[in-house]
């Protein structure tokens, strides 16, 4: 036998409705005596039989004992816990979840009975639903819904959202050697969730898989998949910065999906979206600072501008050689090269020394010609070929390359594509980028500097440094 209309149950709550019921649970509308005839109450049974599996008393359980300990305006709140004996529970032994009533539709009621949502109705809800997320999140360890779906979410009659049905509901990550119940819905739940690895970014995808059915009209189980992804683009038309947004959340990848609902909800705000391209930005045509960034990435390669005659200075090798110059002359080459050599990789390293080093060895080269002067007339007019004509050719050395995101920073220089310097810092120890005018750029931290930029033109360090302030922050 099932629980009857009007039967009173512990002295106070009065049923009066059966708004669901399967396998050894149901669902009532109740009236709290106690309280007031008006007072409405939603009661959630549990029949103790033979055919229920303990793990889903542990379940019920566990949904009364977090919702006790939960106080949020938009999350029904807990008033009772009990068990009925058999004779009270029509021959079953009953335990019982008394939770306050909300007066209003489901979101699946309301798509079943033909309700489209607008767009900016649809970012309403996405905004209500994250804040209660963010609520669930910090608590410690983080309270994890695991079943975000239309069904479980009312839209009251004060026209805002609560989230309902914490029958799922998990209080604690996943541990090594804890066997956990596979919970969830097919379609709105990720694979990790299934693994028994649910973690907070699990009840994102679910918020974002119930977007796509409110948008779509279409049950995510339904909708078309490539590579794990719900596709969904084809069926909509709407901005197309919110269609990215909702492709993080429902990433399949943990590592492409938001971490945390602020997160999701900061950017959503801001009209930005994670895993977004990146977007190409220059100061002029042929400047040597490429800036690329996205809301969440940045990019920036300062290509190097080290003064070289290494070329120069091989025809000048070869032209004494072939000659059969004296032993001075060979050993002159030998200091030219040398000296060539010291410019070279001063200009390597000139984002660190600056170009007050590659001057001086400019002028020891310059003394060093000089001296090969006296003796070799042919060696001292390729020299004043040379310099009075300036063949110098630049080559980029020592590319100075910066790319973040949210989490970390990676600072490299490279010479010629190998990477001979990098060092990695969190996003969130960047303090500034300041701009020491006339000399060079600097990213502060608490306990370090990292210059950069003593290469560039004013312009270019002024404009560098505001791009990546402003980037900055945004984050």
């Amino acid at each position: 036998m099932m629980l009857q209309t009007g039967e009173l149950l512990q002295g106070r709550y009065q049923l009066q409705e059966c708004l669901a019921q399967n396998a050894g649970r149901q669902t009532w509308i109740a009236v709290d005596e106690s309280v007031s005839p008006e007072e409405k109450v939603i009661v959630k049974f549990l029949a103790f039989s033979p055919e229920m599996q303990w793990e889903d008393f542990k379940l019920f359980e566990r949904e009364a004992q977090v919702l006790k300990n939960l106080s949020h305006p938009r999350i029904p709140k807990y008033r009772d816990y009990f068990s009925l004996d058999k004779q009270a529970g029509s021959g079953l032994y009953w335990f019982a979840l008394v939770q306050d009533y909300i007066p209003g539709k489901s979101l699946q009621n309301l798509l079943d009975s033909g309700r489209h949502f607008t767009e900016k109705e649809v970012r309403s809800l996405a905004v209500q639903l994250l804040r209660i997320l963010c609520y669930l999140h910090e608590f410690s360890p983080p309270v994890l819904h695991r079943d975000i779906k239309p069904s479980n979410l009312i839209l009251g009659d004060d026209r805002k959202v609560y989230l309902v049905d914490f029958g799922a509901v998990q209080e604690q990550g996943a541990i090594e050697g804890v066997t956990f119940t596979v919970v969830g819905t097919a379609g709105y739940a990720p694979l990790e969730q299934f693994w028994g690895r649910a973690v907070p970014a699990s009840d994102l995808y679910s918020l974002g898989a119930t977007l796509i059915h409110i948008l779509t009209g279409v049950t995510p189980a339904d909708l078309p998949q490539k590579n794990l992804k719900i596709q969904f683009r084809d069926r909509i038309s709407i901005n197309p910065n919110f269609v990215y947004w909702i492709e993080a959340l429902t990433a399949p990848d943990l590592s492409q999906r938001y971490p945390t609902a602020q997160a999701a909800l900061n950017d959503l705000k801001a009209e930005r979206y994670l895993n977004a391209p990146l977007q190409k930005i220059s100061l002029f045509p042929d400047s040597e600072v490429q800036l690329w960034q996205s809301p969440t990435q940045l990019k920036v390669e300062i290509q190097g501008r080290g003064i070289l005659i290494f070329f120069d200075a091989i025809v000048l090798f070869l032209k004494l050689g072939l000659a059969g110059s004296s032993f001075l002359s060979l050993f002159a080459v030998f200091l030219l090269l040398g000296s060539s050599l010291a410019v070279i990789l001063s200009a390597i390293f000139v984002n660190f020394l600056n170009f007050s080093l590659a001057f001086v060895l400019v002028i020891m080269l310059v003394f060093t010609f000089m001296v090969m002067e006296k003796f070799s007339s042919a060696l001292s007019k390729e020299l004043f070929k040379l310099l009075t004509h300036f063949h110098f050719r630049k080559v980029r050395v020592a590319d100075y390359c910066i790319s973040g995101d949210r989490k970390n920073f990676v600072l490299e220089q490279k010479l010629w594509g190998w990477t001979y310097w990098r060092h990695h810092l969190g996003t969130n120890q960047i303090k500034q980028f300041k701009l020491i005018k006339y000399q060079e750029i600097i990213l502060e931290t608490d306990f370090l500097k990292y210059c950069f930029g003593q290469d560039l033109n004013e312009p270019e360090r002024q404009w560098l440094s505001q791009q990546m302030q402003d980037w900055i922050e945004q984050i």
